[in-house]
């Protein structure tokens, strides 16, 4: 029977049933609904989806909270995780998942109903104007399951800055765009090549609540040399009309190594606001700053010294003293030179030490000591063992270091004044070498070095001490094993020490394993780090170094690069082969000391490739074992 002959029969019916018949219908009406709604529910086994969007109208670089809640019935299986849109290809940028999961059991017809209920909470920050639909879906059994209904997103406001732009010029900000944002201090736009830059960024907020700050993604420095810098405090800052806290949350201290337009990456913050003291729940909002260009100056070329190197830029002082002026000829002495001052210390090129007529000197122990203050300097030690191989009065003559002040615009040199020595003959002494500097002592050097070390102790001039009453019991049987045993344990010992010099590795033959293990190693970190990029470039410098050392022999230990490879070249090394090792050293400094920005992993393979083929060369292999 239809409802209509249902109704019209109704008609003649008293009230009460006429009544019955109504809730009858609207019961069948009900029940003839309800398949649509859960039409899904017998393929998802039992599983319900839900997604609640915080608001649905927000700015530009604010965040907005996007739950999604899974609920599944039964008793046992893996709730599914949900399969999130393109937010990426939306410009809105995702933060999170906060997970949680909860569990209920209730009866029903004498049946237990396990309820299992999974939340996962995003931050969604847009970083452009538009509406985005945000549907989500999760799959079940090869099935789509979504969300009854698809929450919209409405962004408002203007897109988040993509071109660099110059530095500003003024210290501070003259207006405030909103009541959060970020200000980029650089106090020299236009600096040289290897002028020291502060960058520093800034976030002004006038909330007026506690705020939780963290540098979400830090600048990008390719082609400079930083140095990490403390933040200053918190001030406070009045900008129309308005206080500001002002919060330095980055800090470094730039040297460009190239001369041109060169850019500073965007930084983005993100900002937790408190919204209650008793119910601290946070609201994230995302600002994000400009990228910068600086334009670098070359150096001039007027008054340049010949072989200057561009980090040598700041301003310095040199210093030298011996430990004693007064020796014995062959006796050792200490030279220590200093150069201090505020720059990039950690980079400096003391350039060609001077030459020390009747004295050998050998590679220095370097010491860098680095200080912050409002710039980065500090001084580098040269510890030099200095042996002279004549009688009568030496000098140490002047050691000089020069480099480019920005404040002049100048090229300076500042020199030590030189230091007398007064050596008495030793006929003892071994006789002048000939060789200037040199690299390790040699035994013979080592020898001659005066009252170093102890006389030798021989057994005449071992110290005895009382020997302990012989036992006239002593049993017979350990006297034999004694006497029997020494010459035997002697045997073994001079048979086994006969055999490993006859089969064994020599000193030289260690010495060459020991560093081709070493050359293995930093090729199989290089190339574990080819990926991410983490320790790429320091493994491949010591590779290059390694092998630049090996190749120029023991007087390449110390030497400052421009002297490794002048020492390359007189050692027949071709040009092209020294000029792209330069080259590659000067690349892997850039990249180490400046974050290298924009590096992929076919770069970074591509340099592998490069510098494994330089090692394996003949240019650089040959004489190695003489080395």
């Amino acid at each position: 029977m239809s409802a209509g002959q249902a109704s019209e029969r109704a008609a003649g019916e008293s009230p009460l049933t006429r009544r019955a018949i109504t809730i009858g219908l609207g019961a069948i009406a009900t029940a003839l609904a309800l398949p649509r709604r859960a039409v899904a529910a017998p393929a998802a086994g039992g599983l319900e989806l839900d997604v609640q969007l915080e608001r649905t109208r927000v700015s530009v670089g604010e965040g907005v909270r996007y739950v999604i809640e899974i609920a599944q019935e039964g008793r046992g299986g893996r709730v599914p995780e949900p399969e999130l849109p393109d937010f990426t290809e939306m410009g809105i940028s995702l933060k999170g998942p906060m997970t949680s999961q909860g569990q209920s059991t209730s009866w029903i017809n004498g049946q237990v109903t396990r309820r299992t209920t999974v939340s996962y909470a995003y931050y969604l920050i847009p970083t452009k104007p538009g509406k985005f639909k945000l549907p989500v879906h999760v799959k079940v059994n090869g099935a789509k399951v979504r969300a009854p209904r698809i929450p919209v997103l409405e962004v408002i406001g203007a897109a988040m800055p993509e071109e660099a732009v110059a530095p500003s010029e003024t210290a501070r900000p003259q207006e405030a765009p909103s009541d959060l944002f970020l200000w980029l201090r650089v106090d020299k736009p236009s600096p040289y090549v290897g002028e020291q830059v502060i960058y520093a960024i800034e976030l002004y907020e006038s909330i007026g609540r506690r705020v939780d700050i963290s540098l979400n993604e830090p600048p990008g420095f390719q082609d400079f040399w930083t140095e990490e810098l403390n933040v200053t405090p918190t001030r406070a800052e009045v900008i129309d009309g308005r206080r500001f806290h002002v919060h330095t949350i980055f800090r470094r201290a730039l040297f460009p190594q190239r001369a041109g337009e060169l850019m500073i990456g965007r930084p983005q913050a993100d900002v937790g606001v408190v919204a209650d003291l008793f119910r601290p729940v946070q609201r994230l909002r995302r600002v994000v700053g400009q990228a910068l260009k600086l334009q670098v100056r070359p150096l001039p070329g007027a008054g340049r010294p010949p072989g200057f190197s561009p980090n040598n830029v700041g301003n310095f002082k040199i210093a030298a003293e011996v430990d004693r002026a007064q020796v014995k000829q062959g006796e050792p002495l200490t030279l220590t030179v200093t150069i201090s001052g505020t720059g990039n210390i950690n980079a400096i090129d003391p350039g060609e030490w001077p030459a020390l007529p009747g004295m050998r000197r050998y590679d220095p122990k370097v010491e860098v000591a680095t200080y912050e203050g409002e710039r980065v300097g500090g001084e580098r030690r040269y510890e030099f063992l200095v042996i002279p191989e004549q009688a009568g009065a030496l000098e140490l003559p002047a050691h000089r270091f020069s480099f480019f002040d920005p404040a002049t615009e100048r090229y300076e040199t500042v020199s030590t004044r030189p230091i007398k020595l007064e050596v008495t003959a030793d006929p003892n002494a071994p006789q002048p070498t000939g060789m200037g500097d040199a690299a390790t002592p040699t035994p013979e050097a080592a020898a001659g070095d005066g009252d170093l070390f102890a006389p030798p102790l021989t057994p005449a001039s071992a110290p005895r001490v009382g020997a302990s009453r012989r036992d006239p019991r002593r049993a017979f049987r350990r006297w034999l094993y004694g006497m029997l045993g020494v010459p035997a344990a002697f045997a073994a010992v001079s048979g086994g020490r006969a055999l490993w010099r006859r089969f064994g590795p020599d000193d030289a033959a260690r010495e060459a394993a020991a560093r081709a293990a070493r050359r293995r190693a930093l090729t199989t970190q290089a190339e574990a780090a080819v990926s991410s990029g983490d320790g790429f470039y320091g493994a491949i410098s010591q590779l290059l170094q390694g092998a630049a050392v090996e190749r120029a022999g023991p007087k390449g230990h110390g030497l400052p690069r421009r002297q490794l490879l002048a020492l390359l070249r007189e050692r027949g090394v071709p040009e092209d082969v020294v000029s792209q090792l330069g080259a590659l050293l000067d690349r892997c400094d850039a990249a180490r000391f400046g974050a290298a920005g924009g590096e992929r992993p076919q770069d970074r393979q591509a340099v592998l490739d490069e510098a494994l083929a330089l090692v394996r060369g003949q240019a650089l292999a040959r004489g190695r074992e003489r080395a």
